[in-house]
């Protein structure tokens, strides 16, 4: 059997990922899928395609080494049990994978419920902030016309009591021009009271004579 580090493109750590996955040597990877050489660290697409044809082709980098001939055959697509034991069932190892991706997809749901729980609790606090300001308006503007409303009505009451004093001194000056007149009477009466004695004595003086 020929190791897996013989295999044209693998380093040392591809060589130690491809180990730990079950594939210790050429066999091992000419009889797997390009499915199962992706679940490998480091293995992408091209490279698992590009180890697979290797593998099979037999090409491995070591000149010592004679090349195996390829399988023809599509030994990769047959049952597990069809392929030799060691070399085939050693891939089944990679089924550990799957929980890896389970944990990643679990720590991804995770990560976006608590950013849509973040984003809504956002969206809480700008609706609380907005609502607050809506009601702080109110009330401002609530007060703003009470003000004005208070306002008015000072003006109102100036207004009347203006009304009021004017009327008083309209009233007074009504009674302080009627005393005058009153006063101006009285002062022409004691004027004309003399004369009429006067008349009166002289008449006397006639009727004697």
């Amino acid at each position: 059997m020929t190791s897996v580090s013989s295999l044209r493109g693998v380093g040392k750590a591809l060589e130690q990922a491809l180990i730990a996955a079950g594939f210790k040597t050429v066999e091992d990877v000419a009889g797997a899928t390009e499915e199962q050489l992706r679940q490998v660290p480091r293995v992408g697409a091209a490279r698992a395609k590009a180890l697979l044809a290797a593998a099979q082709a037999g090409a491995p980098t070591g000149a010592t080494e004679a090349p195996k001939p390829a399988p023809r055959k599509p030994a990769t697509r047959k049952p597990a049990a069809a392929r030799t034991p060691a070399a085939r069932k050693a891939p089944s190892k990679p089924a550990v994978k799957p929980a890896a991706s389970t944990r990643t997809k679990t720590s991804a749901a995770k990560a976006k419920a608590q950013a849509a729980e973040k984003a809504r609790k956002e969206a809480d606090k700008i609706r609380k902030e907005e609502k607050a300001r809506k009601e702080a308006e109110k009330v401002k503007k609530k007060a703003k016309t009470k003000a004005k409303a208070a306002k008015a009505a000072k003006k109102i009451e100036e207004l009347e009591a203006k009304i009021q004093k004017a009327k008083e001194k309209a009233k007074s000056n009504a009674w302080a021009k009627k005393d005058k007149k009153a006063k101006s009477k009285d002062k022409d009466k004691s004027k004309d009271k003399p004369k009429d004695k006067k008349s009166k004595k002289k008449d006397k003086k006639k009727a004697k004579k």
